[in-house]
């Protein structure tokens, strides 16, 4: 008999004992994989140090994370059914199973879920499978009860009877396997097993005599109207001094960008690119988050899930409007055979259920006048009573490829109409690149900022630019040819724009990870979002600073006065904090370097700094030294930057765990990620190489900004 292990897994293995007539488990805290008489055990498999248990549907549930958990067994007596209580927060990246029974010469059988619900029964020999549909399609957040009746050749959902013309005999009187979670077949994207459910396990029953139909219907209606938790447990990455408290992120898993920010009835809403089944970018849903202040956030269930021919293969990146009739609208990149534009609107006041136009997609695909087939990434706004929208395109030409923005426009914002291209980029002067994704075009007093996401190409990576101009002729025409970056160090990415009741212009964007595969794996997590940023416009620049909402966070404060700065001793204004803001004053004199060492480990193990290099003129972020975990990148950053060091420089920083945001004189920004090894890499310092430099800081200490996890 082969035994199946998860990569890297810490797998609990109990002896196994006689089955008696019918066990059951209801996990617990003292011994979750013990059945009600303690004469049989699960074997569970997980890669976490710790098992997750929550509130299931009776007692415990075991918490699993969509590829890495499951559990199993090995029965030498006869089995006359398998089943168990489930509930899903995602469906899978590909077909994964609930429950599946092998016999010793191979033969399988299942109850699985495919990417969209559709439940199916699995028949295979080995790792050989065909699934064959149920007609019946399952949804998350929901209780579920399924067995899998060996002897009576049934499944049933919730106590009724499904019809299947498919079964697979087994040879049920010698050594069986079971597996709860996860299906035989196993298929691997990157390291990740694709096979596995994301969601609650409880309830798990082995039964040697004949389903009693009667009693299981009466058992389930005692419980299927309960709401399962699925909220991610704390205890998951409560060791994770690296995962951030105050920034915008998801509960677990895969995110990407932002897009759709607006402000409704008193509470904002944005959404992001979300894979909660694994790591990856794949299985794509609209995330969604509200939030009243920009602060403090609640993650809700994801407003958009693939289910339609036109949107089968991912809900890409979109954006939000609220439209004539005062109803906010959702605007998405349909990812089917071809990428097209379809929309959503609210079910109810609350925003938190959608329902897709049935018009979709209202655009098809890509103008016929264009070869390249992939178009996404909408941006929305109106002008004089006219509907605009842009999305991210590329123009192909031999030697001359560059980005381009489609225009369209609506009088309803349902039917809409190709016009021409907005702007198109010129790589050999303007370095914009082959491809635009995530397009802003937002007005800002009497001009209008028009910034995109370059894509990554022959090595040269991904950044976000803009240029100022004007709309005229429904073109855009930019002050000048040449693009500004939005950050002086390249890191962040995407930005979403709302304007706030106060009148401000508030931006928030993914700030990526950028880490070794390996270290995301063990990490449970990628990526996350920037705190928001007021954007000014300035003298034909964006200037940006950290929004005053931030202000509410903090606690216990200390000055650090002005003192010189020496080579030999650097001025240290911070020990011990994972996260914390600080405003330093830089008075450069007669250095050639200035700056800060952060995240550093009294034995000088660990460390990164970030500093001026007066005479080249540059901004350095040297992490070469950053980690001593595997799998973490230890480089330097650098980029072009004018400082005038005659006058006093301001660096406003922001660490939360792994992120790391400044802000230089309130107008430019830079933002990196450190994800050190060693819990006490803390020690914030400042230094110099001159002999004239001096420096003041005011330090606080903040307080968590959590995530409030709504299912």
């Amino acid at each position: 008999m082969k035994y199946l292990f998860c990569f890297l897994t810490i797998c609990f293995l109990f002896p196994i004992k006689a089955l008696i007539a019918q066990e059951k488990w209801s996990f617990d805290n003292t011994n979750p994989l013990l059945s009600d008489d303690g004469n049989f055990s699960l074997n569970l498999h997980t890669v976490k140090e710790s098992h997750e248990f929550v509130d299931g549907i009776v007692g415990k549930a075991v918490r699993t994370d969509g590829y890495s958990t499951y559990l199993e067994t090995i029965i030498n007596q006869p089995v006359s059914s398998v089943s168990g209580w489930f509930a899903l927060e995602s469906y899978p990246t590909d077909t994964a199973t609930f429950i599946g029974v092998q016999d010793v010469l191979g033969n399988s059988i299942t109850v699985s879920t495919d990417r969209f619900g559709d439940l199916s029964i699995g028949i295979g020999k080995d790792s050989s499978f065909v699934y064959y549909s149920l007609d019946t399609k399952i949804k998350p957040f929901k209780w579920l009860h399924l067995l899998l009746d060996l002897n009576g050749k049934a499944i049933y959902l919730n106590g009724k009877k499904l019809i299947s013309n498919y079964w697979q005999e087994l040879l049920l009187g010698n050594e069986i396997q079971i597996q709860v979670g996860r299906d035989f077949r196993e298929k691997k994207l990157w390291m990740y097993n694709v096979t596995s459910i994301n969601g609650l396990i409880d309830e798990i029953e082995i039964a040697d005599k004949p389903v009693d139909v009667g009693l299981l219907q009466e058992s389930i209606v005692k419980h299927i109207e309960k709401c399962p938790v699925l909220a991610i447990p704390e205890i998951r990455f409560a060791k994770d001094f690296n995962r951030p408290r105050y920034h915008l992120l998801p509960s677990a898993n895969w995110t990407n960008e932002t897009h759709g920010l607006f402000y409704y009835k008193g509470k904002y809403h944005i959404f992001n690119q979300k894979n909660a089944s694994a790591i990856f970018l794949g299985q794509i849903n609209w995330g969604h988050f509200t939030s009243s202040n920009l602060l403090y956030w609640t993650e809700e269930k994801p407003a958009l899930t693939p289910d339609n021919a036109y949107d089968k293969n991912g809900i890409w990146s979109g954006h939000a409007v609220i439209n004539d009739d005062d109803i906010p609208q959702l605007i998405y990149t349909a990812g089917g055979d071809k990428l097209g534009v379809a929309l959503a609107f609210p079910k109810d006041s609350s925003l938190i259920e959608w329902r897709k136009y049935e018009g979709n997609p209202v655009i098809a695909q890509k103008p016929t006048q264009y070869t390249r087939t992939d178009m996404r990434d909408q941006y929305v706004w109106k002008e004089a009573g006219t509907w605009y929208m842009i999305i991210g395109f590329g123009i192909e030409k031999i030697n001359a490829s560059h980005g381009a923005l489609l225009l369209y426009k609506s009088a309803d914002l349902k039917k809409w109409d190709f016009v021409h291209l907005l702007f198109e980029g010129n790589p050999e002067v303007d370095h914009s690149g082959v491809f635009w994704e995530m397009p802003v075009f937002k007005k800002m007093g009497n001009k209008y900022v028009l910034l995109v996401n370059r894509v990554p190409h022959n090595g040269v990576p991904a950044r976000c630019q803009y240029w100022i101009g004007d709309f005229k002729n429904e073109k855009f025409i930019p002050d000048n040819l040449i693009p500004q970056n939005l950050e002086v160090i390249n890191r962040l990415l995407s930005p979403s724009v709302v304007e706030t009741p106060e009148g401000d212009v508030a931006a928030i964007a993914i700030i990526p990870d950028e880490i070794g595969g390996e270290a995301t794996y063990e990490q449970g997590w990628a990526h996350l979002y920037s705190i928001p940023r007021r954007w000014q416009l300035k003298n034909g620049k964006l200037c940006q600073n950290p929004h005053p909402v931030m202000k509410h966070l903090r606690e216990k404060y200390m000055l650090y006065p002005k003192r010189k700065l020496t080579s030999t001793k650097p001025y240290v204004v911070s020990r011990d904090s994972h996260q914390v803001e600080v405003k330093m004053t830089f008075y450069p004199g007669d250095a050639k370097r200035f700056g800060f060492t952060l995240c550093k480990n009294p034995d000088n193990s660990e460390f990164s700094m970030i500093y001026y290099d007066v005479e080249k003129q540059e901004l350095v972020l040297d992490q070469t030294h950053s980690s001593q975990r595997a799998h973490i990148p230890l480089e330097i950053r650098k980029d072009h930057y004018q400082m005038n060091k005659a006058n006093p420089v301001e660096i406003h920083l922001f660490i939360d765990g792994s992120v790391v945001e400044g802000f230089i004189n309130n107008e430019d920004t830079f933002t990196t990620r450190i994800f050190p090894l060693k819990k006490n890499s803390t020690q914030l310092e400042l230094f110099s190489d001159g002999n004239t430099t001096e420096a003041t800081a005011e330090v606080w200490n903040l307080k968590d900004a959590k995530v409030h996890m709504n299912f």
